[in-house]
Formats: C-alpha cells, structure tokens, sequence
C-alpha cells in the first residue's frame, strides 16, 4: 500500500511532527487511512467520543481495536472526548490496548487515571480546552501532573475553525512539559503550531484530503486560518 493517496503533501514538510486524525475519514475507511498515516511515519489519533452526552459518533471501539491490530499499539494516540463517567466506561479496553499516547478530559485526569494508563505503558496527557488560562504554567490548576498538554484549538468534538491566538497557551506551557495541538489545524496552522512551541500536532480534515473529495463523506478546507 501507499501512503500518497490519502494524505496531502505538505505533511512532508513535518516529518515527526504530525498525527493524522482518523476521525476526518468515514467509517469503512478508517483503518485503511491509519496504516496510510503509519506508513509516512505519522502518529495514528484516534478519537472516541461520548455519543450519548450529546457529542458527535467517533471513532468506535471497535474501529481502534482493529486500527491497533493493523498498525500497532505504539503508533496510535488516542483522545477520550466526554464526562469523567464516560473516560470509565472505555478505560479499561483503552489500557487492554496500550496506546502510546492516552489524551483525558480536564475534568477526568486524576492521578488514578493517568497511573493506570502509566502502568501499560501508555503516556497520560491532559486535554485542555477553556478549563484555564494558562496564565501561570508553573503552577497549573490540574490534580495531577499529566506526561504532557493537548491544547484544543476549537471545542472537543466540534469541527469548527481554529481559534490561532489559543497558540498563546502552547508558548506559555511549552519551556514545562510536552505540547500539541488539535483542532482545525491546516498546513499554516500546523506551521505556526510548531514555531509556538508544539511538539506534536494532529491534523484531519487538512490531511486526509483524496477521501474528502469523495461526495458526501466529509468537508474540508485547506484555507489558512487568520
């Protein structure tokens, strides 16, 4: 297989640095685009969403047990999106899977959570989207020390534009521990990610972009945002 029909160009340009989003690719196609991301030597993310609070269907759980199986544990991340009470009912199958990366809600990383997570050999990161404003990065409000920040750039679960000036918070936690980025991110948005601070940063519609060009599966934009 090759990676170059998924995947736009540009990502060549962040070698080490990307996580595709297999939540931008429909259902059916999703472990396909994740062993494209694997294959370019991207990071696999994978989004699992609490549908019955009201939030967007994600990816399933049974879609990432199939992405693990296809690409291996140590290439995927994946981002709980939900109550704390939603994190429980998926963690144990998440540590049974033993992901890379564990990304948990603001609301749900507790010290209980991020050492089960430690435990199997899975990084445990906080999410962060409007819990704090990051104005004192040496002394932040969580109850437990996460292995690194997830700064959201739009809503969890939503597909909305960038908001570019919450890169303020990657500057301002990026010199304490690990940063990325997620939501909206194009190709100028990833760039300015980066030069922000950001370790990592996850891209999907922007990336995926011959599936998006299949009709009815999914927008996209590949506009800069302002």
């Amino acid at each position: 297989m090759t990676a170059a029909p998924y995947l736009a160009p540009w990502h060549y340009r962040f070698r080490g640095q990307l996580a595709g989003s297999v939540y931008a690719a429909p259902p059916g196609s999703r472990v396909t685009a994740a062993q494209a991301l694997s294959e370019a030597g991207m990071a696999v993310h994978v989004d699992v969403m609490a549908e019955t609070e009201g939030l967007p269907a994600g990816v399933s759980m049974a879609e990432l047990a199939d992405i693990v199986a296809a690409v291996g544990s140590s290439s995927v991340e994946v981002h709980l999106i939900g109550s704390a009470e939603f994190v429980d009912t998926k963690l144990l199958r998440v540590l049974h899977l033993r992901p890379a990366k564990v990304f948990l809600p603001w609301d749900a990383f507790t010290e209980r959570r991020a050492n089960a997570l430690r435990a199997v050999g899975s990084s445990a990161w906080i999410a962060l989207w409007r819990e704090w404003d990051g104005l004192d990065p040496s002394a932040p409000p969580w109850r437990a020390t996460p292995d690194g920040l997830l700064v959201m750039l739009i809503e969890p679960g939503s597909r909305d534009r960038s908001t570019i000036r919450r890169l303020d918070y990657v500057t301002a936690c990026a010199g304490h521990l690990p940063v990325a980025v997620d939501g909206g991110v194009t190709e100028s948005v990833a760039e300015r990610s980066v030069t922000a601070g950001a370790r990592s940063v996850v891209v999907g519609r922007a990336l995926l972009g011959d599936l998006a060009e299949t009709p009815g599966l999914f927008a996209i934009s590949n506009e800069g945002t302002p």
